[in-house]
């Protein structure tokens, strides 16, 4: 597995090199201060995952991860976050961010949250998770008010999968996709479908049996 380390700050790339050499089935690809410099390996496909040490001198290099998602390029994002800043989780979500973890995680959850994104699902430590969502412990009620087709949405918002597409998925209309998100939203009494998201994440790890992996 292909890994590009990205940090502006030399000790926290060199931290983070450090780690990563110590698994066998991971390869240092490149390593440098800005997503910009590693651009045509990223166009190339010549990595699999970017670490991104996340902090408020580079919060603008969630815009890049945005526009290259958008663009239709398929980049495995894990945001490495040393401050446990919520407002930079929530903006990482929203920029369409695969992983999220504490800077001060161990080995073993850092590796983890490694092969889960390179599978193609997601991992978001429950630091933040249980954070935004306030821990709370009605939530298995809540989601039984959700119909079959609501819950099936939910389930594929919270995998970051847009409108149209779930409209495919489900060969349904994107405004009957829009309709079932506000009813999940009402029901659920949340905002967002980035609230939804982190909902449903916080029910699988619930349902995990006490264990700290989740999707």
């Amino acid at each position: 597995m292909k890994i590009i380390i990205i940090s502006n700050y030399s000790v926290i790339r060199e931290g983070i090199v450090t780690l990563i050499s110590k698994f066998d089935n991971l390869f240092i690809q490149f390593v440098g201060e800005t997503i910009k410099e590693s651009m045509f390996m990223i166009k190339s496909n010549m990595a699999d995952i970017i670490l991104l040490d996340l902090n408020k001198d580079n919060e603008d290099e969630l815009h890049l991860i945005s526009e290259l998602i958008s663009s239709g390029k398929d980049i495995k994002v894990i945001i490495v976050d040393f401050y446990e800043n919520n407002e930079f989780f929530v903006k990482a979500l929203k920029s369409g961010v695969q992983g999220y973890v504490l800077g001060k995680s161990n080995e073993e959850e850092i590796l983890y949250a490694i092969e889960r994104v390179y599978e193609g699902k997601k991992y978001f430590d429950s630091y933040f998770v249980d954070s935004i969502i306030n821990k709370d412990t009605d939530l298995p009620n809540k989601l039984e008010l959700l119909t079959n087709r609501e819950r099936e949405i939910l389930i594929e918002v919270a995998k970051g999968l847009s409108n149209p597409k779930i409209s495919e998925k489900f060969f349904i209309t994107e405004n009957t996709v829009k309709k079932h998100i506000n009813h999940i939203l009402n029901k659920l009494n949340i905002k967002d479908r980035t609230e939804a998201a982190l909902y449903w994440n916080r029910y699988v790890l619930m349902n995990k049996n006490g264990k700290n992996h989740h999707s």
